[in-house]
Order: C-alpha cells, then sequence, then structure tokens
C-alpha cells in the first residue's frame, strides 16, 4: 500500500487511457495474483492502481511502442536523471518553435534519459497528448495549445517510481509477453480498439499499426489463457467484430469516453465492453485442478 501522499498514478496522458474505468477494471481481477501481466501498457491507470492496492506480488508489462517502453524504463531505474534533465526550462520550454525542433530529433540520437524527457516533452505539449507516428515511424502530431502545462511533475514521477520496483517492463509483442503467465496468475488486455466505424480508425500507435487479424490472434490467447486457470480480463469497443470473438465470454457493457484526440464530436460517449473469463481466485484454481 502507499501512503496518500505518495498515490502513484500516469505520469502521461494517453489514448484510450483507463483511469476513468479502473475501478470497473480491477474489480475483474483476483484480490491478490502472484503476477499480475499487462501486455498493452500505454499509461499504466490499471497497473498503478493494482500497485496501489498491494494486489501483486510482481508484475510484467509490456508495449509495442519503443519509445513508450524506453520512458517507462528510464522512470523505473534512473527517475533522478530524468528529473535533472526536464529541470533545465530553457531546453524544455514550452513554445510551438522549441516544440517542433524537438519534434525533430530522433531517439536514437540522444542518451536513453534524454530520449525519455523528448517522449515526455512530446506527450505533454503536443495536441490532446495524442501519440501517432507515420509509416516511418516518425512522430508527427501537431503542437498543442495550453495555458500551462505541467512538463515535469517530480512528485508524480517519483511517485511512479516507487511503484515501479517490482515490475518487469518488456517490448514484446502481446502472447510473447504473456508466455509466463500461470494459473492464479491475473492478465488484462488493452489493446487498440477496434473501430466502431471508418471514421475512427486509428492504426497509428505504432508504424505497422494493430489490424483485425491481431484482434483475432488476441481473442485466442484469451480464450487459451483462460482455460489454464489464468484470470483474463479485456477491454475494447462494442462492435460486431468483438461480440464475434468474445460474445461466449461475460462481459460488462459500459457507456465510456474517448478523451484524447479527433474533434469534439470524436470524444462523445461510446460503448465499451469489459470481458473477462477464468478463476477469479486462487481456491478457483486449487478445486479446477483438483
Amino acid at each position: 500500500m502507499f501512503m496518500e501522499k505518495s498515490v502513484p498514478k500516469p505520469f502521461m496522458k494517453w489514448a484510450g487511457g483507463k483511469s476513468k474505468l479502473v475501478q470497473r477494471i480491477t474489480a475483474r481481477l483476483p484480490a491478490y495474483m502472484p503476477t499480475y501481466h499487462e501486455p498493452f501498457l500505454g499509461g499504466g491507470a490499471t497497473l498503478f492502481e493494482l500497485a496501489r492496492q498491494g494486489r501483486f506480488k510482481k508484475a510484467i508489462v509490456s508495449d509495442a511502442n519503443p519509445e513508450l517502453v524506453a520512458l517507462w524504463t528510464v522512470v523505473q531505474r534512473n527517475v533522478d536523471g530524468l528529473i535533472r534533465e526536464l529541470s533545465d526550462r530553457k531546453k524544455y520550454a514550452y513554445s510551438k518553435d522549441r516544440y517542433l525542433e524537438i519534434r525533430g530529433y530522433a531517439n536514437s540520437d540522444m542518451s536513453d534519459i534524454q530520449a525519455a524527457a523528448r517522449t515526455l516533452y512530446l506527450n505533454k505539449t503536443c495536441f490532446n497528448g495524442l501519440y501517432r507516428v507515420n509509416r516511418l515511424g516518425e512522430f508527427n502530431v501537431p503542437f498543442g495549445r495550453y495555458v500551462n502545462p505541467t512538463i515535469c511533475d517530480e512528485a508524480g514521477l517519483r511517485s511512479a517510481s516507487r511503484a515501479l520496483a517490482n515490475v518487469t517492463i518488456l517490448n514484446k509483442d502481446f502472447e510473447k509477453a504473456c508466455k509466463d503467465a500461470r494459473p492464479g496468475d491475473g492478465v488484462y488486455f488493452d489493446p487498440p480498439y477496434i473501430p466502431a466505424s471508418f471514421t475512427s480508425k486509428f492504426t497509428s500507435y505504432t508504424a505497422s499499426g494493430f489490424r483485425i487479424d491481431e484482434h483475432e490472434r488476441l481473442a485466442s490467447l484469451f480464450g487459451t489463457l483462460a482455460r489454464s486457470g489464468v484470470r483474463v480480463v479485456l477491454s475494447n469497443s462494442m462492435t460486431k467484430d468483438t461480440l464475434r470473438l468474445y460474445g461466449k465470454y461475460d462481459r460488462d457493457e459500459i457507456l465510456g469516453s474517448r478523451n484524447v484526440g479527433g474533434p469534439a464530436s470524436y470524444r462523445n460517449p461510446a460503448k465499451e465492453v469489459i470481458v473477462f473469463a477464468g478463476p477469479l481466485s486462487t481456491s478457483e484454481v486449487v478445486s479446477a485442478t483438483a
């Protein structure tokens, strides 16, 4: 458990972030897990809430976005260095000219700390906190307009770093990231949502995108894990494809909202689903395998 003043929470904005739904998601996961797995880490709202509640012994998290994983790794291992770097207010000034200059840099030409600082700076100052890359993998979100954005939240970064003490951070495909899941563990999948319509299609989270065949592979893994005694929870949009893939499982249907990206009309409430399967407690695992 964490003291109230040090409650860990997401240190960056993220498209599809689960801060508003985190209590409903964590309610469907076991009260305690030997290992918690989250292969689509994103902003980490669910991970931080479970850490705050002390509900896992260790966690294995992953993401397909290498820049995001690099940032998480620096927050975990060298948060002091990241804070020192971001504290240079001239270098990381909030202005369009400075934003465009930093956006034009390549992380591959920087140290780990500089690359992490660049990623976090762009997230805090770009339009709606959106992460989007072109086919070359280049970040291409326009400058955002804010009153006085907090680029370096020292207390928040330190709290996040403490919460990552027993967490393994990977940059792997979701299937490989779950290969060590065992009976009694919990897994939460938060993939890029299946688009509810053509106009809402978004596949630029990574240069390769996330296609329907990937969703089908994920649904197959969901079933395999549940049958093996792992508690599995997944969130997605409510679409015909979602029902085709997960209609046989228990689910909660909710009215959510998209909080970043697109025009105001795109952020209107949209129907989402939380799907869950597999044993909810260790005792269920034991009885099922006895």
